[in-house]
């Protein structure tokens, strides 16, 4: 729990524990984390304060930020999440609109995010479902363009929260505005279905951003990686080999009857 680490007040803690998390992802075959989570306990029934460090943005900076770097000495790439405003869970499906002023949200809502960036290194995010004033948070451009690549110099991908095209997602609208891919589990409605020029530009550079943040992985550190068969997959094929021994030998025995 992100809000026991924030009680020991302790950043060299927070930097083993993102080493853990890095050779554990190693030891998974995995090159992404999806954490830490940077959002404020803005009241005590948000429903995923757990995940959450607490309710100061300088704690949730410093703790966070150094969770992103350890895990990162690992070649382990951090979204850091959710971005942003994402301080309640009840009606986050339902184009939850938060109304907040430039200060405040730069004083305390992007202050953890923006001392991932900066001092963390961070490499990915993933943004959140609610909107910000009239505007989805994923695909609103203030916010993923002229703040986090621009003011901050994030280099790297921006993922979604759940796709489930929950009435206002739409992945030429995120693509356009600085959103890098659509998280689904299930071939739902996450494609780009505009094909002009301006998509296939926008899509050009989300592929680009992705593709950077993918390479500075631990997997290719020396070069392209070695692909690994699964062990499932080389026990299905010891099963195809062996019932096929079985039926050619029944055949066989047929045939010598």
């Amino acid at each position: 729990s992100s809000t026991s680490m924030a009680c020991t007040w302790n950043p060299d803690l927070a930097s083993e524990y993102g080493k853990m998390i890095g050779t554990m992802a190693h030891d998974m075959d995995v090159s992404g984390w999806y954490a830490p989570a940077f959002n404020i306990h803005r009241s005590a029934f948000a429903g995923r304060n757990f995940e959450y460090f607490s309710e100061d943005p300088q704690i949730n900076a410093v703790l966070g930020s150094n969770e992103v770097a350890g895990a990162k000495s690992k070649g382990v790439y951090s979204f850091m999440k959710h971005f942003a405003l994402n301080e309640q869970e009840t009606n986050r499906l339902n184009m939850l609109a938060t109304w907040i002023n430039e200060q405040t949200i730069r004083e305390i809502y992007l202050k953890p995010f923006q001392t991932a960036v900066v001092k963390g290194g961070a490499q990915a995010a993933m943004s959140s479902l609610n909107y910000i004033g009239t505007t989805y948070a994923g695909a609103y451009a203030p916010l993923m363009k002229d703040v986090l690549r621009g003011e901050w110099g994030f280099r790297g991908m921006v993922l979604t929260d759940y796709f489930g095209v929950y009435g206002y997602q739409n992945a030429d609208q995120l693509i356009r505005n600085g959103n890098d891919a659509m998280l689904a589990t299930t071939d739902v409605t996450n494609h780009v279905k505009d094909k002009s020029a301006t998509s296939v530009k926008a899509m050009r550079q989300a592929s680009h951003n992705i593709l950077y943040t993918v390479v500075h992985g631990y997997k290719y550190a020396n070069g392209d990686p070695k692909v690994q068969t699964p062990a499932w997959q080389i026990a299905l094929y010891v099963a195809l080999v062996v019932l096929a021994l079985i039926f050619l030998a029944l055949e066989y025995l047929a045939f010598r009857r």
